[in-house]
């Protein structure tokens, strides 16, 4: 079922801010990372209890195709605040965690938070970067006047007593000198909270990155008694709970309906993770390696309530941010995603998408999806499926018509044709680490 949005409603969307000039809104990213698709009850799950995760879906719309650009952590990351696929500039694969001083999110790249804070938004990032670990890559560097994070991708959830240089807490610039929290996913959160609450008189762009679920699996005593013993659902507790915090500042501060929030997972759940009914998991291009929770809250300009069956991708949050600042922004390379404000009242686009992250590649288009190379793939030729009626990938079409196999894979191959290499493929990492001999 499709759901439809007045005239009144899509008015207030074109004219919200000539109609107050006076301020911008707000502009919030949530990210997981690495939960299941089906890890949160706004999905139907009745073992998981995310009342305030699914609150954004209640309060706004829920896609019930929503996408990210990469099947693993850093590409996502990379192609979401570029607004473009990774693969374009050399961002295919996640970052080796070492240090070094050319591998990390292309500097020829624009990023979001560079364009509104450009145009007069505070521009917050905490949490996990994973983009690069030199001084050149540091979010601060690429358009944020604010950072409160770790650089790598994943650290303890606990305080660490030496951490290394990239698993270590920054404060901006600084490295904190002695960690002092009890839970990562909480402290992240009230590190949020403190901000918006500091700036809560200018327009700002939050980018509040939770290294929630990914490993290790660490949890607490008290969320772990919660879960039953389950540790994935322990730290999905945790998660909801730092989220709630977030949308609890937001109403102290009477800021929530001057705020569009998007709710949204970095890929596929990885190992351990329920991505029923998806097939695959992280690192896949099956449903389940790309296929995420994706919500989007804005009171007064998104009905409450509303379900969206039409694809979407991470890639579009770049220009709908930009549609909602009433930003006008023309980029010298073309955004690959659409601004979704307009769409919400729409039927399904017949939109192209792709994957591709090594050998295993994907594209869809419309309801058809053409999906190769995957571990788990026992055909050597791509496979056709039918996302419409075989969310689970189940029921191969390439044979019955070759003419599809034939026309995707001629716009896939169109599409990689735009790519350019990713520098550190080759595991020839520059480490000033390692002694030349």
């Amino acid at each position: 079922m499709k759901y439809f949005i007045s005239i009144l409603t899509l008015a207030t969307i074109s004219l919200w801010a000539a109609e107050s000039p006076a301020r911008k809104p707000n502009i919030i990213v949530l990210l997981s990372d690495d939960a299941g698709y089906n890890s949160f009850s706004c999905h139907g799950n009745e073992k998981f209890s995310t009342p305030h995760i699914d609150s954004i879906a209640k309060n706004g719309i829920r896609y019930t195709q929503g996408y990210v650009s990469g099947c693993v952590c850093s590409p996502t990351r990379a192609g979401f605040l570029a607004g473009r696929y990774q693969q374009k500039f050399g961002h295919e694969f996640n970052i080796p965690p070492a240090y070094s001083e050319t591998n990390g999110l292309p500097l020829s790249e624009t990023l979001l938070p560079q364009v509104l804070k450009d145009n007069g938004y505070r521009t917050i990032a905490i949490g996990k970067w994973h983009l690069g670990y030199a001084h050149k890559f540091h979010p601060m560097e690429r358009g944020f006047t604010d950072y409160y994070g770790f650089l790598q991708g994943s650290r303890s959830y606990f305080p660490q007593a030496s951490p290394n240089r990239l698993s270590r807490l920054l404060d901006d610039r600084q490295p904190v000198e002695k960690e002092d929290f009890t839970y990562m996913t909480d402290h992240l959160a009230d590190k949020a909270c403190e901000a918006i609450t500091e700036h809560k008189n200018q327009p700002f762009f939050l980018y509040l990155a939770f290294n929630a679920t990914h490993g290790p699996v660490h949890t607490t005593k008290e969320d772990l008694e919660k879960a039953g013993g389950d540790k994935i659902y322990a730290m999905t507790i945790a998660l909801d709970r730092a989220v709630g915090k977030v949308l609890s500042t937001l109403d102290t501060h009477e800021l929530t309906k001057h705020t569009l929030i998007f709710f949204l997972n970095d890929n596929g759940g990885a190992g351990g993770r329920d991505n029923t009914p998806l097939r695959g998991h992280k690192g896949s291009t099956w449903e389940g390696g790309i296929r995420v929770p994706f919500l989007i809250q804005w009171p007064g300009t998104i009905p409450a309530g509303s379900v969206n069956h039409t694809p979407v991708i991470a890639l579009d949050i770049f220009p709908t941010a930009l549609a909602a600042a009433a930003i006008k922004y023309s980029p010298e390379k073309a955004l690959d995603g659409i601004n979704l404000l307009p769409i919400i009242q729409t039927p399904a686009t017949d939109r192209t998408l792709y994957w591709k992250n090594g050998s295993s590649w994907a594209i869809r288009h419309g309801d058809l999806k053409l999906v190769a190379g995957n571990k788990d793939h026992n055909a050597p030729a791509p496979e056709l499926y039918n996302l419409s009626s075989d969310i689970s990938e189940a029921k191969n079409l390439a044979t019955a018509q070759p003419e599809d196999v034939q026309r995707l894979r001629k716009l896939y191959d169109q599409w990689q044709a735009t790519h350019i290499p990713t520098p550190w493929a080759s595991n020839k990492v520059d480490n000033p680490k390692k002694k030349k001999k």
